[in-house]
């Protein structure tokens, strides 16, 4: 019997040509309005919800041979099916997606590759994943996740920043404990604030049959899209703890695959219901459904990590005042989290280097993405599956920059953690950062030095006096959640440490009621 995988505006317009009904008609048989139908004949990216694609299924199944023979050539399912043997090929020759289609096949009978390739036969290779493509408003995210999570918020709340007159609502949950101590990361104090745990429990596999085809969705993108998919060690957190001086967070490792196979899967979910207006959001009752659910890491993937303001200190130069160069990116199509979006730089997992025990500290990680986002050493970027290097970040093997930091300049430079919440978008844990080299003499030396890698799709260059700038900037809806938690915290951060670099607009940081 004929089936659609993933239900798009194609194969909506398709069925109802099938059907022969007008768009009015169309829109009463399914409960929709008469706009949406409108939207998918004129050949849109908005996804579809999930509880719509089980209409289109009901109805498809409901339909006459001869509706369903109308339907098929009209979507184009047989050209879909000749190309079945290349997506096996293809799936064959991708060894980098293998462990995560053989997590998703577990103990089944069904075979879990060839619902994968179900999926990609039904992806629109020329405009790729339609939520990650469309604009989506941030604000409308965030008002739909405060929707869901009312009533559970007490004194983690969502993090709101007040800026002219204006409120922006996020998707981070924290609090003022979480966002009132800097954390001095190069310093002795920030090693007992990250603890490995060495007897974490499994995290078992979701059972839902919902669950198992947005997985096999998500493979099925990376595979057509191909998207850097590599199944690495990354941080999973088990537990945090608030004390006076500060909160302590524990971790052991887990599979980026069963990351993105399971939590990972919301934001794609959340997303597409307010592109659709739907309600239903399936996977995030499965598998987040409750704020107590956000606040315990270690009942789920729970991965994460951390991202940096980084600054540059700069002497004075024509009209330009001593300043600090502020890098924003905009994160690239082939990246799996903020695809498209506004970041700061470095943004990465929190992943262990070498030795997890050791490098469990965010400090670690960060370090590592500053040689490998900025300064051009590519050893140590953990979605290359062909790494051989047993310490890439061993003193020999630094790069120009990060050797002028740590061996010409080491007090000239400071990298601290300014904060900590979870992404209710995600699931993830963030530890927004502060990159701060207050030695000038590394922009004269090694600026030409500094880089974006594959991860960004350009990058931006923001002066720290330029306030008009850095209003706008605040204000711009392409910034990813997790980005603009960090960018604020950390301009807060810097005018504090340099206020006579910083011409910081005024805003305050505070928390939705």
């Amino acid at each position: 019997m004929t089936s659609v995988v993933e239900w798009s505006p194609r194969e909506a317009e398709a069925l109802r040509a099938a059907l022969r009904l007008t768009n009015e008609e169309f829109a009463e048989q399914l409960g929709v309005s008469v706009r949406a139908v409108a939207n998918w004949r004129k050949g849109g990216e908005s996804a579809i919800s999930l509880q719509i694609q089980r209409i289109f299924d009901t109805v498809l199944e409901r339909a006459t041979d001869d509706e369903r023979e109308r339907f098929e050539r009209l979507a184009g399912l047989g050209a879909a099916a000749a190309d079945g043997d290349e997506l096996r090929r293809r799936l064959e020759a991708a060894t980098n997606l293998h462990s995560a289609v053989g997590w998703l096949q577990g103990g089944r009978d069904d075979d879990a590759g060839a619902g994968v390739l179900a999926a990609a036969a039904q992806l629109d290779t020329a405009t790729g994943p339609r939520w990650r493509t469309a604009e989506t408003n941030r604000s409308a995210v965030a008002e739909r996740l405060h929707q869901y999570y009312a009533d559970g918020f007490d004194d983690r709340r969502p993090v709101q920043i007040d800026l002219d007159n204006a409120s922006i609502a996020m998707t981070i949950l924290s609090g003022a404990d979480w966002l009132s101590r800097p954390l001095d990361l190069r310093a002795d104090e920030a090693v007992g604030r990250f603890t490995y745990d060495h007897d974490a429990a499994v995290v078992p596999q979701p059972e839902s049959n919902t669950w198992r085809l947005a997985a096999a969705t998500r493979l099925a993108e990376c595979l057509v899209q191909e998207t850097r998919f590599v199944d690495g060690q990354l941080y999973r957190m088990t537990g945090w703890e608030s004390r006076p001086d500060g909160v302590r967070t524990s971790f052991t490792t887990g599979s980026f695959a069963q990351y993105a196979l399971t939590v990972d899967l919301l934001e794609a979910e959340t997303l597409a219901a307010v592109q659709t207006g739907g309600e239903a959001l399936p996977l995030r009752d499965l598998m987040l459904p409750t704020v107590d659910s956000v606040l315990d890491p270690g009942s789920r993937n729970c991965m994460g990590g951390a991202l940096a303001l980084t600054a540059f200190a700069r002497p004075a130069q024509g009209a330009r005042p001593a300043d600090f160069a502020l890098l924003i990116q905009e994160r690239g199509a082939k990246v799996l989290n903020a695809s498209r979006r506004l970041a700061v730089i470095p943004k990465c997992f929190h992943e262990p280097t070498s030795e997890p025990t050791w490098d469990v500290s965010v400090g670690t990680s960060l370090a590592r993405e500053l040689e490998e986002e900025l300064f051009g050493k590519p050893e140590v970027d953990t979605t290359l599956d062909t790494r051989r290097t047993v310490d890439p970040m061993h003193p020999d093997l630094l790069t120009r920059p990060m050797r002028y930091l740590t061996e010409t300049s080491p007090a000239g430079w400071s990298m601290e953690c300014t904060g900590f919440g979870f992404n209710l978008l995600t699931g993830n844990y963030e530890f927004p950062c502060l990159v701060a080299v207050h030695d000038e003499g590394f922009w004269h030396r090694c600026g030409g030095d500094v880089e974006s890698n594959w991860e960004s799709e350009r990058i931006t260059l923001v002066s720290s006096q330029d306030e008009a700038g850095l209003r706008a900037l605040t204000h711009n809806a392409a910034w990813s959640d997790e980005g603009l938690f960090a960018f604020v915290l950390g301009l807060r951060r810097l005018h504090e440490l340099h206020p006579e670099r910083v011409a910081l607009p005024h805003f305050e940081i505070g928390f939705t009621q």
